[in-house]
């Protein structure tokens, strides 16, 4: 899924299941940045001569070392499901221990700690959860390393995540085929409803347990805001009715203001620049000459700051995830806590 889901949709959804307009922004900004945290950062603490170090995320780069990727993407992104579920059916009849799955056990593992995580991240680590849940859905039937198995006809991209299908499986409403699949015609239309539904039961649920009502019999009207958000059905390799959504969203979800990534950085970090200001796309990232530098604004307290319990939320959800995974990985000889 792209933005159009991880943050306008997500924060709605959060907000009809009974969060807040804050902690739903809080919600669906985590859920986005997600895909945004793809820079590893170290940033210094002035006064104590102190350097931190996040986690990523994302890559922007699928030509990672694989222990690198497997840090990232079946953490994040494709999580390891039912090889055998029914959605998962080949032409070729082939599984794969790795294949993402929509609602998987390791899924709903994953976003069920995330409600339990401690208050300062709660509402971080539960966007970032949102993020990889809602993905099993989009993302199905891929697997988050380099393997043939997500393979799509002569396409000579890397053979990593949906590489092959390129933005077919993350669009809203577009309809697209995955040769590979006995069902091969896909509707994303039909996987973002069931993912919506799933997440916002995940939502009411949390709500129902803070000792607030429970909003999932609100589901039919939700589910008619989401389609009409989603809009048109469309196929193609372009993204169309995309402007079209844009207005939908920002008129149905006023208080969700436009995503800007750098917002949360901005807020707790200075950036010394020295030269030009670092790029990081492109080619022009490995000329480089000086690296800007980093520092924590004087006069924050840095733990206090969205986008330290940000990293901090990521980090935790990578350590749960890699003990909910391990015994995945161990099935192929691999240790995933070692990489």
């Amino acid at each position: 899924m792209d933005i159009e889901f991880h943050y306008f949709l997500t924060g709605l959804i959060a907000h009809r299941a009974g969060f807040n307009t804050d902690d739903a922004k809080i919600i669906a900004y985590a859920s986005q940045y997600v895909d945004e945290n793809d820079l590893c950062l170290e940033i210094e603490d002035r006064s104590k001569g102190e350097k931190y170090f996040n986690y990523i995320s994302q890559t922007m780069n699928i030509l990672k070392p694989k222990n690198e990727l497997m840090r990232i993407y079946p953490i994040f992104h494709f999580i390891p499901g039912e090889p055998g579920a029914w959605s998962a059916r080949r032409r070729d009849g082939k599984r794969h221990i790795l294949n993402t799955t929509p609602n998987s056990e390791n899924a709903n593992e994953i976003i069920d700690d995330a409600f339990k995580a401690d208050e300062q991240t709660r509402l971080f680590r539960i966007g970032i959860a949102s993020h990889s849940y809602v993905d099993t859905w989009a993302h199905q039937n891929f697997v988050g390393w380099y393997d043939y198995f997500n393979n799509i006809g002569l396409n000579v991209k890397p053979d990593i995540g949906h590489a092959d299908a390129e933005h077919h499986p993350d669009w809203v409403s577009h309809l697209w085929v995955d040769s590979r699949l006995v069902e091969a015609e896909t509707n994303n239309l039909h996987r973002f409803l069931s993912a919506a539904k799933e997440l916002f039961r995940k939502y009411c649920d949390y709500q129902e347990r803070l000792g607030n009502s429970n909003n999932f019999n609100k589901w039919a009207d939700v589910e008619k805001e989401m389609i009409g958000l989603q809009g048109r059905t469309y196929t193609g390799d372009i993204n169309y009715y995309e402007q079209e959504r844009s207005k939908g969203y920002k008129d149905k979800i006023d208080w969700l203001p436009d995503f800007d990534e750098r917002e949360w950085f901005d807020e707790a970090i200075e950036t010394e620049i020295r030269g030009l200001r670092d790029t990081h796309d492109g080619i022009m990232a490995h000329f480089t000459l000086f690296q800007d530098k980093h520092y924590w604004k004087e006069g924050i307290i840095k733990e206090e700051t969205k986008w330290f319990r940000f990293q901090r939320a990521v980090k935790q959800h990578e350590k749960f995830a890699i003990k909910q995974l391990s015994p995945v990985f161990a099935e192929m000889g691999y240790n995933l806590a070692e990489v």
